[in-house]
């Protein structure tokens, strides 16, 4: 992974790649679905930048514990990161559940971590050091895919879960080239926001109980 000098602090190029990724991605969805799509796909980013920053806590309490502060320069690494998505995703899941979330509220969704994830893969591609072939592969693979995403989205062909799906086969293709491969934490992203896109698109659909329909 490479490091790169922004004004007085040095960032690795993973950072660099996420805070583009989401400022691209609330951007297309707020263009794209509304302020109220773009402020919903914001809280999810938020929360689970908050959590992954708070879970190093968790992960790494002794450091926390003798020195504080470093909860402001630290996160909780994968376990950390993997943590804050469970969470936000059960949250996420749990509010499809209560607000019957419809067919737009799922494809804002997919269409909005697609896009992240996409942005992210591209500019890791571009700023870090590898074999061209790996690049070129990776650029294209996520850029066809989002752009199916979309096409799929406009032509109202496919599901959501069919979507994440075909998602999580083109990430292991993908993975397949790249440095550590199908352990990479992405890939593992990959695989828990398909697991929720499919959640969501169950619950959504459920049919409306007697009681709730009473309340």
């Amino acid at each position: 992974m490479q490091y790169y000098p922004i004004g007085s602090i040095t960032v690795p190029s993973s950072w660099i790649a996420f805070i583009v990724g989401f400022a691209i991605t609330y951007l297309v969805i707020r263009y794209y679905f509304g302020k109220t799509y773009g402020e919903r796909i914001g809280n999810v980013f938020f929360n689970v930048i908050i959590i992954w920053k708070l879970s190093v806590i968790l992960t790494d309490f002794s450091t926390v514990l003798h020195y504080p502060l470093s909860i402001l320069y630290f996160h909780g690494g994968t376990v950390g990161w993997l943590l804050a998505l469970s969470l936000v995703g059960l949250h996420t899941l749990w509010q499809a559940y209560r607000q019957k979330w419809q067919r737009i509220d799922q494809w804002s969704l997919l269409l909005a971590l697609l896009s992240w994830q996409t942005v992210y893969q591209m500019v890791m591609a571009l700023l870090n050091e590898d074999n061209l072939f790996v690049k070129v592969v990776t650029i294209t693979m996520f850029f066809l895919l989002s752009i199916l995403a979309f096409w799929s989205y406009r032509k109202n062909v496919n599901t959501v879960s069919e979507l994440a799906g075909i998602w999580i086969a083109v990430h292991f293709m993908v993975s397949a080239f790249q440095s550590g491969g199908f352990l990479l934490t992405t890939f593992i992203t990959t695989i828990l926001i398909g697991l929720l896109l499919w959640g969501i698109e169950r619950v959504s659909a459920r049919p409306i109980s007697r009681k709730e329909d009473v309340q």
